[in-house]
């Protein structure tokens, strides 16, 4: 078939092209930016124009099937939801019914309803009603939880999954889908045998709560032990506001709504349509990826770290300690008298400096910085107060450390590019 696929740059989008090429049908993207593997066949859209069906009806000509996966799960303004959700899907309904498309799938939501209780299940609710009252041979794909190595929401629960510790509310179940069942099963209700299949609840094997759900991803990735603790549910609710003030955090209030309503259906329809056993959660994860969940929280911890560092050294720098003794020790340095004093001050004012602006935003020269600071520091104290190595609370050869932490961020941060 010539399939249309709206959303193709985006998580689900970009597994379900692939699967429908290896299927055998020819298929073209589509989009406001073309995906990153996609050479060839891409039909870029801008989506604030396509709220009419003449907008989209250019578009569809030679087309035998259209799947819609656009979608956002996080949006500041509830109109984004119903733009993205019902709005514009309807106009394309409308002009897919003009051009007599043959078939239509909406990748929807379970647990959506235009009478849901948060904003993101209403507007996919609105969505299938939306292609519920249209004359098209249609089926609206509601996936639970989706499963991906390269998704946003399955890198976040691998990173929970690696913690030590984890304080989860109590909530509903879960039943986690792999993003290669969802778009196999996509891919197999576009045959003739399974069209008069309206609604597909795709989903995973068997529901489970979060924990279980994480125990799984441990394991597979055997990342060894982890302490379960429950969290207060205001806790949690506190928690999730201060995490949603970050732009592109898709941990949110709603987020934790839509945790306790839970998320699952019988499976059944799933195993007809693909044949075969679903793929179960405990297989998702692999050791391979524990080093990379374990950097999508031990890396922001270590900013704050250095940041505490660098502001605590500049507060003992020049309120804590006495200056006497700072000023002996500068003066073991070769530092004239008269500059002592403003050696100290301009010394405490760059390490505050350096914190606030670690604490505000990470740039790659700032690691660098840091780390010709301590080395810088480390190789004057070992030439004028070299008696500081067999210093017992070891100032000197605890740089080593940090010297070592400072030489990784430096290179794990991105350079820009062509630099």
């Amino acid at each position: 078939m010539r399939i249309l696929l709206i959303g193709a740059s985006g998580f689900i989008g970009r597994h379900l092209l692939r699967t429908l090429r290896r299927a055998g049908h020819d298929v073209t993207g589509a989009g406001r930016s073309r995906a990153a593997d996609v050479e060839d066949a891409w039909c870029r859209l801008d989506m604030a124009q396509m709220h009419h069906a003449d907008a989209w009806q250019p578009h569809l000509a030679g087309f035998d099937a259209v799947i819609y996966s656009l979608g956002v799960f996080r949006a500041d303004d509830e109109s984004l939801y119903l733009q993205l959700h019902h709005t514009i899907p309807a106009a394309l309904f409308d002009a897919c019914t003009e051009a007599g498309i043959e078939r239509v799938i909406y990748l929807s939501a379970l647990g959506s309803d235009s009478e849901a209780i948060t904003p993101y299940w209403r507007s996919k609710g609105r969505g299938e009603d939306a292609l519920r009252t249209r004359q098209l041979d249609y089926t609206i794909v509601r996936p639970s939880l989706v499963y991906g190595a390269d998704g946003a929401s399955s890198q976040m629960f691998l990173a929970l999954a690696s913690l030590p510790v984890v304080a989860l509310p109590a909530g509903g179940k879960v039943q986690p889908v792999h993003v290669d069942d969802l778009c196999d099963a996509i891919t197999a209700l576009l045959r003739p045998e399974h069209r008069h299949v309206r609604t597909l609840d795709a989903v995973g094997p068997n529901p489970m709560p979060l924990s279980s759900y994480l125990a799984d991803l441990r394991h597979g990735m055997r990342s060894g032990g982890e302490l379960m603790l429950p969290a207060p549910l205001g806790l949690a609710r506190a928690a999730l506001r201060l995490t949603s003030l970050f732009p592109y955090s898709a941990v949110t209030p709603d987020a934790l709504v839509m945790l306790q309503h839970g998320s699952t259906a019988d499976a059944s329809a799933m195993h007809a349509l693909l044949g075969r056993p679903l793929r179960a959660p405990a297989t998702f994860a692999t050791p391979a990826q524990r080093a990379d969940a374990v950097l999508r929280w031990s890396l922001p911890l270590a900013r704050l770290a250095m940041t505490m560092l660098w502001l605590w050294t500049a507060y003992v720098s020049w309120f804590g300690w006495p200056h006497k003794d700072s000023l002996a020790w500068l003066a073991a340095c070769g530092i004239p008298a008269s500059l002592q004093t403003p050696v100290l001050a301009c010394a405490s004012v760059l390490d505050a400096a350096i914190g606030i602006v670690l604490l505000c935003t990470a740039r790659r020269w700032l690691w660098l910085l840091q780390l010709l600071l301590v080395g810088g520091y480390t190789a004057a104290m070992t030439v004028c107060l070299p008696e500081f190595w067999l210093h017992p609370f070891g100032p000197l050869s605890k740089n080593w450390p940090i010297l070592a932490l400072l030489l990784m961020l430096w290179r794990l941060h991105p350079a820009k590019q062509g630099k």
